[in-house]
């Protein structure tokens, strides 16, 4: 089957801002294959990543390549045929194939020339004040960090803060991305599609040139039998799709790690319509150590209440 530019999609989003559970109501559609994820978009990023802030020229497989002369513009071609066979095999007789691995946002400055014109991307955000809990949550529970969110994080001592930091600048790229490519881009927030499956699946189906039933997409999709593959597996317990909590993040978010963030957050959440919720401020020296002091003394009290007499 022969596939073009308007039959393949990227997904583009940073994890765990609901790229999985977008990617399983697609694949419910008669038409379209969206399995879990290959990588093969954030391998082709690492192929092609180079080592510029040295003296001299760039250090990579693109340099090495043209200084033997081949191209860039012909090893981006030889790569996309490699990885776009790979996802045609895996979508066979579908007419639509969307590619999601969340890594691939910290890729999108390699693979804007691979890819920019040889498909279209769907972008998606969520709040942040959810995404950063849910990424700290999922490295705890993986015992170990995505290689790429890593590498972003470094030097930085919280969690939090680090994870808040990556956000920012890879929301910056990508809405700079959709600003460069506006007609082969489709935004979107987790959120709406969470509160109104109809009308935002309804806009993503029209995007894409396809006809379906968002409603009957979204039975679908959680009425099948869970897929095995790699992404977030917790959508194969979920029964649906129900609103997001707006304060749902109140008791997964540390409040000095809220303050500190929040300035940083807001300029971003505002631009995408998140309200900006207010947060205590951070305390300053003595009454941070103050605090302290009156937890720690009131945890001792506790535990001599509690402790048998005689």
């Amino acid at each position: 089957m022969t596939r073009d530019h308007t039959t393949r999609f990227v997904i583009l989003g940073f994890p765990r801002s609901g790229t999985t559970l977008l990617s399983r109501i697609l694949n419910a559609h008669p038409d379209i294959s969206s399995p879990p994820e290959t990588g093969v978009f954030s391998a082709a990023g690492r192929f092609l990543t180079e080592l510029t802030d040295i003296e001299g020229p760039p250090i990579g497989v693109q340099t090495g390549l043209a200084f033997a002369g081949i191209p860039t513009g012909d090893l981006h071609r030889d790569l996309r045929e490699l990885v776009f066979k790979q996802l045609d095999r895996i979508a066979g007789s579908k007419t639509v194939w969307v590619e999601k691995t969340a890594t691939d946002i910290f890729h999108l400055e390699r693979l804007e020339p691979l890819l920019t014109g040889h498909v279209r991307f769907i972008c998606t955000v969520r709040n942040p004040l959810d995404v950063v809990p849910s990424n700290v949550m999922l490295s705890r529970t993986m015992a170990g960090q995505l290689n790429e969110l890593f590498a972003a994080t470094r030097g930085i001592n919280s969690e939090y803060d680090a994870i808040a930091k990556a956000w920012v600048d890879r929301q910056m790229a990508l809405d700079d991305f959709v600003t460069r490519h506006p007609d082969e881009c489709f935004a979107m927030r987790h959120e709406d599609l969470l509160s109104d499956p109809g009308e935002t699946l309804g806009r993503l189906l029209a995007f894409a040139g396809l006809q379906g039933d968002p409603a009957q997409m979204v039975t679908d999709a959680f009425s099948g039998p869970p897929r095995i593959g790699l992404g977030d597996m917790s959508i194969n317990n979920q029964p649906g799709l129900h609103p997001a909590n707006p304060n749902g993040w109140r008791k997964k978010l540390p409040p000095a790690a809220a303050a500190r963030m929040m300035p940083m957050l807001a300029p971003l959440m505002l631009a995408h319509g998140y309200a900006v919720p207010r947060v205590p401020p951070m305390s300053d020296r003595e009454t941070a150590i103050r605090q302290y002091e009156i937890a720690v003394r009131m945890k001792q009290q506790m535990a001599a209440a509690a402790k048998p007499q005689g």
